[in-house]
């Protein structure tokens, strides 16, 4: 027991210390408990906290939102790198947390409106309706500018006014220089269109871009649209593309192109001239009244950051970069060819222009600000964002660059072969199209409507399909229907060669099967999109390269489909084919393909849906038809032009899947 809890002895101490000298008095600390070390590290922990808070709470007030802040994901290189600056600098110096939402200009510029957007890196102000709109009831607003002296126009390359002595090429048009010549038919025949060859191609932009508009008012309004096949993309990709492939092969091409932009940068292209800019005349190309009775020049074009007016009341410290934050267009143009030449990508070279440039990004944000973002680029690996699966860096391996550097040696160096054999191919379906366009409306469903009934033999399919091929015509769809048919047509007899071919191949070299398989595998689950842009630049812009990728997209259906009903014909059947002294090809056509129809009619069938299922995938590169009105709905949000056309797309899927199914039953229905 201790002696502190004791009455004597605390008298003997007393008296003890009563006869010794006196000594400093001794206090006694308690040995801590495991709870007051808990209650003393919460209380350190709150005190680095609390010393932290200043700057995170500055930081969120800087931001303007407790959730991430949403760029709108524009299409183009340049808005794609002004972009991802913006988001670098927002993340590294104001620890803003960002992301990007994608669509195009005129679905952003609504989601902007309704600050389901916060900014978009590059407004191109007052050009469309949902911006004048919104600007107009307060909910948008114009923040400094991310360049100045944009450009836009009517371009040819340049070797065709001044050729090009480097690749042997001769001027071809030297007199050219003014819109106004487009008259003449030299120059139409120049810019021949190869679906429509008794007219030029003008490429215009995408649907959906503000610009598309403009370009189609201003080709009535020069007297162009009956000389010229005012032609859109689909895409902003696939404008770039084909303008980038069409110059490497040193042909003819008329376009609209606009600066910044990695074609400007890149190439060397010359601008047409036109009547100079007046307010009337652009109120007349931009009215609705479709008049357009003169065109001119673009005004000077305003680019700005766009903001929600929400968010830019919430976050005055980002409007303050916004406000400062000017890129030189030289400067611009250089980082978006390194973009476009596919050596990095907009956040790559985003960081690039960081790390070289600080002289000029450093007067856009505060002095703080600025200082968090050179740590951070001189740490070493983004932080800021998620890693994944933290897979070591040094383990993964790309081949995106040499697959492109391959596809461009093989523009340069076989691309007229390619584009040739696009020609021929487009001769076939040219032709396929005149005949469907000669033929009367009522004669094409009388066909249609007998091919039902000599099928099927049921007179409510016979009637529903001429029924619904009428509405194709009600609702004024009928040339788009051709257009789309004639692709169908030629894409599915060409992959029906193919399959019919190659499936009876199959079936009869199993060694053959083991091989083509495993390809039939890729063909079907490799996104069809992928085969798009190879399609693209190898055989241009248009039902050319639309074709191909449906053939490769809808021939292995009907490569399986007729393997398989070839393997399951009665070896009883082959065998007595044999008794009767028939030979290999005798005995597959009197007995072996009968016997598998109705499977093969079913590879038949599928191949059908999956070209119709390309309609409108095949539309982003520049087929027209059905899928072209879809895109432009979706892209412009005209939902009932989008509705209308999808429509059509469903009737004549319809229809030729009930005509085909009837074709492949075993007997006819009576």
């Amino acid at each position: 027991m201790s002696p502190f809890n004791t009455l004597p002895a605390r008298r003997k101490r007393i008296e003890q210390g009563a006869r010794s000298p006196p000594r400093e008095p001794v206090i006694l600390v308690p040995s801590p408990s495991k709870s007051l070390k808990a209650v003393l590290a919460l209380i350190a922990g709150l005190i680095l906290l609390a010393s932290a808070l200043p700057v995170a709470a500055r930081e969120g007030a800087a931001c303007g939102v407790d959730k991430a802040v949403r760029f709108g994901g524009v299409n183009w290189e340049s808005g794609e790198f002004l972009t991802a600056v913006m988001r670098e600098l927002l993340e590294r110096g104001y620890g803003c947390r960002t992301e990007v939402v994608p669509g195009n200009t005129i679905t952003l510029e609504q989601a902007l409106g309704a600050d389901d957007v916060q900014i978009i890196a590059e407004e191109w102000v007052s050009r469309s309706d949902p911006w004048k709109k919104a600007e107009a009831a307060g909910r948008v607003v114009a923040v400094g500018h991310p360049f100045t002296d944009a450009t836009e126009g009517w371009y040819v390359p340049d070797y065709l006014v001044h050729g090009d002595p480097a690749r042997h090429i001769r001027p071809s048009a030297p007199d050219l220089s003014d819109v106004s010549q487009l008259r003449d038919p030299r120059y139409v025949a120049l810019f021949t269109d190869a679906e429509q060859p008794g007219k030029g191609r003008f490429l215009n932009c995408p649907s959906g871009w503000t610009c598309e508009g403009v370009n189609s008012a201003k080709l009535k309004a020069y007297g162009l649209s009956g000389a010229y096949v005012d032609f859109r993309p689909g895409t902003g990709p696939a404008m770039d593309a084909a303008i980038v492939s069409t110059y490497a092969l040193g042909q003819p091409m008329l376009f609209y192109a606009f600066a910044p932009s990695a074609i400007a940068g890149k190439l060397k292209i010359f601008k047409l001239r036109e009547p100079a800019y007046s307010k009337a005349c652009w109120d007349d190309l931009t009215s609705r009244d479709g008049a357009h009775r003169q065109g001119c020049a673009a005004p000077p074009a305003v680019i700005a950051y766009g903001v929600s007016r929400p968010y830019a009341d919430r976050a005055p410290a980002i409007m303050a970069v916004l406000s400062r934050a000017t890129f030189p267009l030289e400067l611009v143009n250089a980082n978006l060819v390194a973009i476009a030449d596919k050596t990095a990508t907009p956040t790559a070279q985003a960081l690039a222009f960081l790390k070289a440039r600080p002289d000029l990004w450093r007067n856009w944000v505060d002095p703080e600000a600025a200082d968090r973002i050179e740590m951070s680029l001189t740490a070493g690996p983004d932080k800021n964002r998620a890693t994944g699966t933290g897979f070591p860096p040094g383990w993964t391996l790309s081949i995106r660059g040499p697959v492109n550097a391959a596809l461009d040696q093989l523009v340069v160096k076989h691309g007229k072969a390619f584009r040739n054999a696009a020609s021929a191919l487009l001769v076939v379906e040219v032709f396929v199209e005149r005949i469907l366009r000669a033929l009367p409306w009522w004669l094409v469903i009388a066909l249609m409507t007998g091919a039902a009934w000599a099928g099927s033999r049921r007179l409510a399919l016979s009637v529903s399909v001429a029924v619904l091929m009428l509405a194709v015509g009600v609702f004024g769809l009928w040339d788009l229907m051709i257009q789309t048919l004639g692709l169908v047509i030629v894409a599915g007899a060409i992959s029906g060669v193919i399959g019919l071919g190659t499936g009876i191949a199959c079936a009869r070299w199993s060694g053959l099967k083991r091989v083509v398989t495993p390809i039939l595998d890729i063909m079907q689950t490799l996104p069809s999109f992928v085969y798009l842009i190879p399609a693209l630049m190898l055989f241009g812009l248009g039902k050319a390269p639309a074709i191909l990728a449906t053939i490769i997209y809808c021939a292995p259906p009907m490569i399986r489909l007729t393997t398989l009903g070839l393997e399951q014909v009665d070896v009883e059947a082959r065998e007595a084919g044999l008794a009767f002294g028939l030979g290999p090809l005798q005995l597959l056509w009197a007995v072996e393909l009968p016997m598998a129809r109705p499977t093969i009619m079913a590879g038949l069938n599928q191949m059908i849906m999956a070209a119709l299922s390309m309609v409108v995938i095949a539309s982003m590169i520049g087929a027209r038809g059905l899928g072209e009105q879809v895109l432009s709905g979706i892209e412009t949000l005209d939902v009932g032009r989008g509705l209308e056309a999808g429509l059509g797309i469903v009737i004549l899927a319809f229809v030729l899947d009930r005509v085909s199914q009837g074709f492949g039953a075993a007997t006819p229905k009576s």
